[in-house]
Formats: C-alpha cells, structure tokens, sequence
C-alpha cells in the first residue's frame, strides 16, 4: 500500500486557498504571461526606492532584516535593486507555454556551511509582507519546514542561504550563529498567483527575509533515496517526476516502478553499496518494472 505524508506549515503557506468566483464580474482570471511584468514592474519599482540594514550584517551575530524607504537622509545607501541578484524560474501556462519569472533576492549574509535542498526540511525563522508593508506572517523564533510543500519562490530562496553554527547551551537550549540571512522578492506566478489567503490579495508580490539555521537532507517516503535524488527528468527539482504514472511523484512513491516490489528492497539488493541495475540498461532497479 503506498502512502503520502502530512506535514504541519504556517498558516500562510497552507496549500487550500480561498479563490474569488469566477462568475463575479469584476474578477477576471489572468494568464501568467499577462501578469508576469505587471509583477515584475511592482518588485522593481520597490527595489528602486527601498533599501536595508545592509552594514549591520557585517559580523555573525543574530541581526534582524529592516527594509527602509529611500528618502533624502539615507540616499547615499544603495538600493535593494543594487543589492539585488536574479534567479529565473518557468511556470508553464494554460497553452502550456513556459512563462519566466524573475526570483529576486539579497544574500544579507550567505552562512557558513552548507546549503539545503529545494526538497529539504529547514529550521527557519522568517517574516513575510507585502509591498504596501503589510506582515501577513512572521516567527521571530525558528520552527522546521517543509521545503516541498512551500511556495516555488520560498523555497528557490532559501536554496541559495547556507546554514551557521550552534552550540548548546547550559541550559540545554541551542543557539545558533553565523547561519545565511536572505531576502526574496516573489512575484505572483511563483507564489499564489489569483488564489488569496492569510490576509494575501490575489495576484500578490511576496516580500520575505529569513534566517536558515539549519537543515535536515529529507526523504518523505522513507525509500532509502533523498527527495531531491528522486529529481528523474534533471531540472534540480523532484515534484512531478513520476515513474510508474499512478499520479504519485517518485519523492512520495514506496514502489516508484510499481513493480510490486518496495524501492527499498530494491536499491542495493547485495549490500555492495552500489545502486542494483540486473540487466545493466542504465535504467536502476528500483525504476525498471522488468527487474
């Protein structure tokens, strides 16, 4: 019996939205490529005319992310556009053409050591608002995260931050230090798009700086392969990817072939820690419903 898991996330990236009627004259749903520059236009215009604490995050210490407007008295700080680097994401629209859109973000501080997995869990602690300077969420302290089920854009982000140190405490508590701090700016497409929800407008642009302490390499069905190891067509990413086609992504499949036989079974049969191809087709066992 194959089974998926459930995961606890912040009420902002809960995966039901609420969506307007689509009988309601004045909504008109819009293609990804009509919105698109409408978001782009948005994110830069904020970028242009914000700035941040960006001196602060000189040394390793636990410093929060302040965005402030451009104004007479801090014009020489550069602005977020500045400060800005862009990561390019594809959404493929209702003709099934790929539409890009441009993933802004800042590295504040990149971190130390090592960086997770779009598919990973993450120990965060973030704050998310809109560009009007709505905070729709934030946790000042860091809870565990699911990078699979979050937003494209979140989690793109946070795949660029590197994770710090930790000690503990005599207390038994844990502190961290010197982890990546970052800021995305996400347009729509890469976020909810028309659905709206936790106080978020549909067609929204999403402002988010975090903090990544650390993180655990995640394998979701407990097949002895990494979520992000169960990436079949090469794009980076393991959502979709689906072997046998029974609408179960690999990354959440026991039998990723459907073959009868548990991927775990299947992997490395003779304890050679070597993936088991039988037949040597280049197809590994654990994939091949002939083996």
């Amino acid at each position: 019996m194959k089974k998926k898991l459930l995961f606890l996330i912040p009420l902002f990236l809960i995966l039901t939205h609420c969506k307007k009627d689509d009988d309601d004259p004045e909504y008109v749903i819009r293609e990804y490529s009509d919105q698109v520059n409408v978001d782009h236009q948005l994110i830069e215009d904020y970028l242009r005319t914000h700035t941040f604490n960006y001196d602060d995050f000189n040394n390793q210490a636990n410093i929060d992310v302040k965005i402030d407007t451009l104004t007479d008295s801090n014009s020489t700080k550069k602005s977020l556009y500045e400060l800005s680097n862009v990561k390019t994401i594809d959404v493929i629209d209702s003709n099934g053409e790929n539409v890009s859109h441009n993933l802004y973000y800042i590295i504040a501080r990149e971190g130390l050591n090592e960086k997770p997995s779009v598919a990973d869990s993450v120990y965060i602690s973030y704050r998310g608002l809109l560009t009007d300077g709505y905070v729709f969420d934030k946790r000042k302290f860091p809870i565990w995260f699911d990078l699979a089920v979050s937003l494209e854009g979140f989690r793109e982000g946070i795949s660029e931050l590197k994770t710090g140190n930790f000690s503990e405490n005599s207390d038994g508590t844990i502190s961290y230090n010197s982890f990546g701090v970052g800021i995305f700016f996400i347009p729509s497409g890469i976020a909810y798009f028309e659905n709206t929800t936790a106080g978020i407008p549909e067609y929204s642009p999403l402002i988010f700086s975090v903090k990544l302490m650390t993180y655990t390499p995640t394998d979701h069905d407990n097949d002895g392969i990494l979520s992000i190891d169960e990436d079949i067509d090469g794009d980076g990413k393991p959502f979709r990817d689906d072997t046998d086609g029974d609408n179960l992504w690999n990354m959440y499949d026991v039998d990723d072939d459907n073959d009868g036989i548990l991927t775990v079974n299947e992997i490395d049969k003779n304890s050679d820690n070597v993936v088991d191809d039988s037949d040597n087709d280049g197809t590994p066992d654990y994939l091949d419903p002939d083996n």
